[in-house]
């Protein structure tokens, strides 16, 4: 028998051995909604194949009767099935449908021969197939670039009915070959058209799969956005749900920060198609790799204004309100200069999603320098700056835009080179700048938008945005874009 301390240890070992799931900075649910959505547009594609299918011509004998059909096709005129994708345990979908009919029409040619009696003959048929049925699992599982993959097995079909028209002369002869079309026709179609219900999982879906983008280089390729699975899909009878990395990195060096996502709040909501949320983790990570490789440093010169506002920096401005008028110990030690604003962040932005708000703060400190006409460079002073920043959130085009709507900073004199200075010009200075240029820019970035993993014929339509804790939650329907 173990001693206690043995099974002490034995038990420490066991707990420490078990790994937690790491937690998506993004994650995705389709619905059951969203499902009957693919299952119309399956069964579109599939009505549109069939006619395509390739039967080969089929010859044979069956006692005195030889026997070839060929140019075999399916009509067009194919009766829709009425079918259905349901979720299951496991890691699967069944697509099923029931109920369909077609019509087939070929050629036929017949030798019969019973002692010295010898007759050819031949014609054409014309097959009507009615309760057909199929099933088929769908495997949803990950691949090795992190995409979702799809693949179809254990398709299975039958056919209801069968009625045949044998167009010809010798209408004994005909009778007896009804019964070799429709034992054809019962091994041939069955077949087919598992063929062609596993090709629009396997070649079809797969190759929307592999359309979706899940490393997007972003801000001028210097950053990548990933969107790699981390962990297979999950299933519930209501919605199956998606696990991803959501992380942007640094491109040059793609590295984790230091911490990780937080839980994304559970929800049972399934009345949309569609549902993603991005967690807080998401643009936190951004503003880590920003950081660590410098990118969240800026020098500010007159020719980042726009027109009508290029002489904010100069240092002499007669009859206008410049650095010069603001901070009057400039002017005089620096005349008809310009003055450039080195500025950097000190410590890592930070992201704040909280229900029903989105906000960020920033540390950093400005530097000026005063650039001569005789082409010196004087160190003026450096600020302290602490800002924060509320934002609004929105769709566009399958990409989650950003502006800001309200900031407050607070400053401070870290040194000066040129005296004393006014604590209510100095904010006024830095506020103006916000106004000015930072503001902007931050809102040109975010008019570009952060695209969500999406494929290029999909669409969102109704869709919803809510702000809930750590997280933003996209509630959306779809729409397909059929390429021509």
């Amino acid at each position: 028998m173990l001693q206690p301390k043995y099974l002490i240890f034995l038990s420490y070992y066991m707990l420490s051995s078990v790994q937690t799931a790491p937690e998506p900075g993004f994650q995705a649910r389709i619905t059951k909604r969203g499902l009957d959505y693919v299952n119309e547009n399956a069964l579109v594609t599939l009505v549109a194949e069939l006619p395509r299918t390739n039967i080969p011509d089929q010859s044979g004998s069956s006692g005195d009767i030889e026997y070839s059909l060929y140019e075999i096709r399916i009509l067009p005129d194919i009766r829709a099935p009425s079918s259905t994708i349901t979720l299951g345990p496991g890691n699967g979908l069944t697509w099923s449908a029931s109920n369909a009919g077609l019509s087939l029409h070929a050629g036929w040619r017949v030798k019969y021969k019973k002692g010295w009696v010898k007759i050819s003959t031949s014609g054409t048929v014309d097959v009507t197939l009615s309760g057909i049925n199929f099933g088929i699992t769908i495997n949803i599982g990950q691949d090795a670039n992190g995409r979702p993959s799809t693949s179809a097995a254990g398709c299975q079909s039958s056919i209801g009915g069968v009625s045949i028209s044998i167009h010809g002369e010798l209408s004994v002869i005909l009778n007896l070959f009804k019964g070799i079309v429709e034992k054809k026709v019962r091994e041939i179609i069955p077949g087919k058209l598992c063929n062609a219900v596993t090709n629009i999982v396997n070649i079809n879906a797969e190759s929307q799969m592999q359309k979706l983008k899940v490393v997007i280089p972003l801000l001028g390729n210097r950053f990548l956005l990933d969107y790699r699975l981390i962990l297979p899909p999950s299933f519930t009878s209501l919605y199956l749900q998606t696990y991803h990395k959501g992380e942007i990195t640094w491109a040059a060096n793609p590295s984790s920060p230091p911490f990780s996502p937080q839980p994304i709040p559970s929800s049972g909501d399934s009345s949309k198609m569609a549902y993603l949320w991005i967690s807080e983790y998401l643009p936190q990570s951004l503003a880590y790799a920003a950081q660590s490789n410098g990118f969240l440093r800026y020098n500010l010169t007159s020719q980042d204004f726009k027109s009508g506002n290029e002489s904010v920096l100069n240092t002499t401005c007669p009859g206008h309100i410049c650095i010069g008028t603001l901070f009057p110990a400039i002017a005089k030690k620096y005349p008809n200069s310009q003055v450039e604003l080195r500025m950097s962040s000190s410590e890592m932005p930070v992201v704040k999603m909280r229900p029903g708000s989105l906000g960020a703060s920033f540390m950093g400190n400005i530097d000026f320098y005063a650039h001569t006409p005789c082409g010196q460079i004087a160190y003026l002073l450096t600020l302290n700056v602490s800002a924060s920043m509320n934002f609004s959130a929105s769709l566009s085009n399958e990409k989650l835009m950003g502006k800001i709507f309200g900031t407050r900073t607070i400053v401070s004199v870290q040194a000066s080179a040129i005296g004393p200075l006014n604590d209510k010009v100095i904010n006024f200075m830095v506020d103006t700048m916000m106004d000015l240029f930072i503001v902007p820019k931050l809102n040109e970035v975010g008019s570009r938008g952060f695209p969500l993993p999406t494929v290029d014929n999909i669409k969102f339509v109704n869709s919803e945005l809510e702000i809930i804790q750590d997280t933003l939650l996209v509630a959306t329907d779809v729409q397909y874009i059929a390429r021509r």
